[in-house]
């Protein structure tokens, strides 16, 4: 880390750096410091860690370097080095996990999720017994899977004593909650004028009027341009631009083995002078003299660390020296390395690779080995770019298509759009056979272009790809495109039913009927033709489902024809192993299936929290479109409270959240929620408005399976509006349904419509039928029974009324949702019975903290906890502690007793 230098003109962000460290046992917070290079970043991280020490604060520091911008957790690796004596501590799933990643022992390299939660871990046990500083200079140079460990980790120290500053040249506006940005902008001409004064020869008089314009407010620039005159460069190019021609500048007038020895510490990030004279001296022929460093120091380009390291004065220098260097010079050192490092074949794969010319397949293989590597840790950036350079290494025509196609896919999963659809269409015109054709054509299509027909709610491209696949012979990867498209179609398609189109290349594959993929893909494109069959297959094969996918497959498909029970069973066996596995492809779809599943049946507390992680994962994950989907789902769970959506909120202010909302199933999602907020704050008449667009088939929210999971809401606002001919409509329409398709969710439907209309002098038979009956969904099962007793009031019946309503409040209570059981109590009232006061005192909490309350009666630590909701053990005491006092209890053995914890 460069040494502390006066820190002028940031008093703004100096304030703010020291006051976080004063308070950060009060908690924690993350700052993200961003500016042009040379604008001062390294210079306030010095004085806020100056500052720290000074206040007893334990730093820790890692930093990116170019070098090691390809070496998976690299600067994770430096930030933990000084607290390894903790990672034998961690749970299991943790500790394996960076006991892979820091290279102690064999393994696939953990996903950055589970290798972030074993940090976040790690860290607030350190922070425990004394706050902490951690710094990450250089973001932008971090390898990914660190970059993205670090910022999980970042975003969730807030009840932690840890302060969290990362520096970054990268300036695009922020837009991560619990990052706070502090941007530097250049020096006003005061500031630079200050600056001037502390730097020793600065110039003077019209010199130094003329040194500030060049140097625009860059600190460095106003540092380094005034060692040489102005020069005859333009004025019109960039200042970080002039101060790197600068340095190149300097560098050039440097002898050839001073060169050569620089150019090595630039392509080997951390080599020692004498490591970086042996590599000169191979590729000149003779080795520097010793002297080399003495010459480079004195151009103000190399600095010495103690004890005896050479560093770069700066990364300018570094992309300085790189960029002067020649072609030559540059092969001759790379060649030089290489040789040096023969016994490290990883550390020179880039290398190797960049010298090489034409085809060379041993390479390409070992490149490719590489790249899936960096997959298996979620890395798809360096990945990408590794295939994409295996490729043009590749001799064999078909094999070389096949990396183009691979390349394209992990460049889309990096966010690199436009140069995935390069390489797809490049894979697509030189492909030499039917099947790569269409895997590039499926390719290009899918990728968030915003010119694809799915970003047109159109699936028909795509399917026509699927279709290709299978013609040509490639089932597989056919039936792995359908399922991926079952997956996310729901939020991709303007049609109501997305299996439909999908149909007739199912019945294409021709897959076994008791194959999980096939049960999945018969669920999604026939849920109510063949949704008898689909849930006779999956519930035979569900006591087998003891893996990962299966599980998955089969609770994803009962889900979707409109089983429960089983349904949530298997899909929380698939998160629980995706969760531990730090999965991160599958496991956002699942976590949003599984909500909606949970609330089903009846857990809306856990329900809510699965989306706001699914939300929280979409902000780790950089995915816009799945962010508004998973909030969305929370928009629905708001709902129940009376709480409208905000669309603006939920889209995220993104063009990307806002097509996701544009589907068929996210609009019913909003308008379902509209409905149901109307509806609990007694306006009946505007929820039926809302609620009536999902079941319209000529309306663009129109969707059959949200119509079947509104029906409850529309009958109930439909009877308060005085519209009784629509619901006894929405009941023929379930009655009709049911005939063909007798999942548990449309015969809840119908049994609550059913009760709605059942005439007066049948309440009583009715409420002995309900009272002991047992629901899929218990949602739908309380809320029948507040009009049912309702109605038994209404009808003299008090007794019966009180015991009905006494049961929806029970089982609203235990949801919980709020809002329906004050509406509950309200009807109570009304019969004469005088109610205390809420009793239920788990009432106060948040849904955290009701979750975790709930953990922890069940006999969780506090660590066992975190890992379950990817928070750190910390957290978890903040919010047992806030809970505790809400509660007004002192042990968490109390805690079943207040929560009813089975």
């Amino acid at each position: 880390m460069t040494m502390a230098q006066p820190v002028i003109g940031r008093e703004r962000e100096i304030a703010a750096l020291r006051t976080a460290i004063r308070d950060v046992d009060s908690g924690g917070s993350a700052f993200v410091v961003d500016g042009e290079a040379g604008i001062g970043k390294s210079s306030l991280v010095a004085d806020v860690v100056e500052y720290a020490d000074s206040r007893g604060v334990r730093v820790l520091t890692t930093t990116g370097t170019l070098d090691e911008s390809a070496e998976p957790y690299a600067a994770l690796h430096m930030l933990l080095y000084p607290l390894r004596a903790g990672i034998p501590s961690l749970p299991a799933p943790q500790r394996r996990a960076l006991d892979v990643a820091f290279g102690v022992e064999p393994g696939v390299q953990p996903s950055p999720l589970l290798a972030g939660l074993a940090a976040l871990t790690l860290l607030s046990d350190a922070a425990a017994a004394k706050p902490l500083l951690i710094v990450v200079e250089d973001l932008h140079w971090v390898d990914t899977p660190s970059a993205w460990a670090l910022r999980m980790v970042a975003r969730r120290i807030v009840q932690d004593p840890i302060v969290v500053v990362m520096s970054t040249r990268n300036t695009d506006p922020l837009d991560e909650p619990g990052l706070r940005r502090l941007h530097l902008a250049p020096l006003d001409d005061a500031a630079a004028a200050e600056l001037l004064d502390t730097v020793p020869g600065a110039p003077t008089g019209q010199a130094r009027r003329e040194l500030v314009a060049r140097a625009a407010g860059n600190p460095l620039a106003l540092r380094e341009l005034g060692l040489h005159g102005p020069g005859g460069r333009p004025r019109q190019r960039p200042v970080v631009g002039r101060v790197e021609q600068e340095f190149g500048d300097r560098y050039a007038e440097l002898d050839q083995p001073t060169r050569l020895a620089l150019l090595a510490v630039a392509l080997s990030s951390g080599a020692t002078a004498e490591e970086a004279a042996q590599a000169a001296g191979r590729a000149l022929g003779r080795v520097p003299a010793p002297t080399w460093t003495d010459r480079a120091s004195a151009s103000g380009l190399l600095e010495w660390v103690a004890p005896r390291a050479i560093r770069f004065r700066h990364p300018l220098v570094q992309s300085a020296v790189l960029a002067a260097a020649s072609p030559t010079e540059r092969a001759a050192v790379l060649t030089a390395l290489v040789h040096e490092h023969e016994d490290e074949p990883t550390r020179t794969i880039w290398w190797r690779a960049e010298l090489a010319t034409g085809h060379d397949d041993p390479l390409a293989d070992e490149i490719v080995a590489f790249a899936d590597a960096r997959t298996a840790m979620s890395d798809p950036f360096v990945a990408g770019r590794a295939v994409e350079r295996a490729a043009e290494l590749t001799s064999d025509p078909a094999v070389r298509v096949e990396r183009l196609i691979v390349a394209a896919e992990l460049a889309g999963l990096s966010g690199r759009t436009s140069e995935a659809s390069l390489l797809a269409h490049r894979a697509s015109s030189e492909a030499p056979d039917r099947l790569l054709a269409a895997r590039a054509a499926w390719v290009a299509e899918t990728l968030p272009t915003g010119r694809t027909g799915l970003a047109r709610g159109d699936l028909g491209p795509a399917l026509h790809a699927v279709s290709e696949m299978q013609v040509a012979g490639g089932v597989e990867h056919a039936t792995a495109a359908l399922l991926h498209l079952a997956a996310i179609a729901w939020d991709h398609t303007l049609e109501p039913s997305p299996g439909d189109p999908m149909l007739a290349v199912v019945e294409a594959l021709a897959l076994p009927e008791d194959d999980p993929r096939s049960i999945l893909l018969a669920a999604r494109t026939e849920p109510v033709v063949r949704g008898d069959r689909v849930l006779e297959l999956a519930l035979a094969a569900a006591p087998s489902a003891e893996d990962e996918e299966s599980a998955w497959l089969l609770g994803y498909a009962l889900n979707l024809v409109g089983e429960i029970d089983t349904a949530r069973v298997l899909l929380d066996r698939a998160l629980a192993s995706m969760r531990a596995r730090g999965e991160l492809r599958t496991f956002p779809q699942a976590l949003m299936g599984t909500s909606m599943t949970t609330y089903l049946a009846g857990d809306v507390a856990k329900a809510r929290l699965l989306a706001e992680q699914a939300v929280s994962l979409g902000r780790d994950l950089g995915d816009a479109g799945f962010s508004a989907a998973a909030r969305c789902a929370l928009a629905w769970f708001d709902a129940l409270d009376g709480r409208q959506p905000d669309v603006d909120v939920i889209s995220g202010g993104t063009e990307v959240g806002a097509q996701v909302l544009r589907s068929s199933a996210m609009r019913a999602t909003v308008l379902g929620s509209q409905g149901a907020a109307y509806l609990v704050t007694g306006r009946p008449a505007k929820a039926l408005e809302r609620l009536r667009c999902i079941a319209d088939p000529g309306h663009d929210a129109y969707h059959p399976d949200f119509a079947v999971i509104t029906s409850p809401d529309f009958v109930d606002a439909a009877l308060d509006a005085g519209r009784r001919e629509d619901a006894e409509q929405r009941l023929a329409d379930l009655e009709q349904l049911h005939a063909r398709w007798h999942a548990p969710l449309v015969r809840t439907a119908l049994d609550h419509v059913r009760t709605a209309l059942v005439p007066d002098d049948e309440l009583a038979t009715t409420w002995a039928a309900v009272r002991d009956a047992r629901w899929s969904i218990p949602y739908a099962k309380a809320r029948t029974l507040l009009r049912l007793g309702r109605r038994l009031h209404a009808a003299g019946r008090s007794e019966d009324a009180r015991a009905a309503l006494h049961a929806a409040l029970a089982l609203f209570g235990e949801m919980p949702a709020p809002a329906w059981e004050e509406r509950t109590r309200d009807a109570l009232r009304a019969t004469g019975e005088r109610l205390a006061v809420p009793g239920r005192r788990d009432e106060l909490l948040t849904p955290q903290e009701l979750r975790v309350c709930t953990l922890a009666g069940q006999g969780l630590s506090n660590r066992a906890i975190g890992e379950h909701l990817f928070v750190s053990p910390r957290t978890v005491g903040a919010h047992l502690y806030a809970a505790f006092q809400k509660l007004g209890i002192s042990d968490r053995r109390q805690l079943s007793d207040v929560l009813g914890t089975e």
